[in-house]
């Protein structure tokens, strides 16, 4: 055993693997985010970042109540950016039941923001709504679909003015 420790120096090592990882974010007293991920790479020399390898579940808090949820099959942490890059199948819902719906997505942690480029796709209560192009606040509260394609229903009761 001690010709195989020799072999490895924990020192020099550039990746740490962790199994059954769970993050807990918070502003203050309060919880802001529960990160989980069954597998978590750690890079500490060359890219100071984390990647969930199997993928990541997400849940945010706001004054202990859940508002919304977000899972991935991929999620790297690019720690000195502060951004996450999050793909594949990537699912959101927030607390109205809407649901969104993309193949990545970007965490501007610093900025409390999520976004994309690529296609979306939003399911709410009464709608399916397709874009290129998403931007929200992080918890998926606020958010914009940018180039919207489709149809979209306009209920007049609600101040639009419809043309006879």
């Amino acid at each position: 055993m001690t010709k195989v420790k020799a072999m490895f120096n924990e020192k020099d090592a550039d990746v740490e693997v962790a199994d059954s990882v769970n993050f807990t974010y918070k502003e203050g007293e309060y919880i802001r985010a529960i990160v989980t991920g069954k597998t978590v790479k750690r890079y500490t020399k060359t890219q100071n970042k984390l990647v969930f390898t199997d993928g990541l579940f997400v849940k945010f808090f706001e004054l202990l109540k859940m508002i919304s949820i977000l899972k991935a099959d991929y999620a790297e942490n690019d720690d000195a950016e502060q951004m996450i890059k999050i793909s594949g199948n990537v699912y959101m819902e927030n607390s109205r039941f809407e649901r969104m719906q993309t193949q990545e997505l970007f965490w501007n942690v610093r900025a409390k923001k999520i976004y994309t480029d690529k296609a979306v796709k939003i399911i709410t209560v009464d709608h399916i709504i397709y874009g290129i192009g998403f931007d929200s606040d992080e918890d998926f509260s606020n958010y914009t679909i940018r180039r919207v394609t489709g149809v979209v229903s306009v209920d007049d009761s609600k101040g639009f003015k419809s043309e006879e």
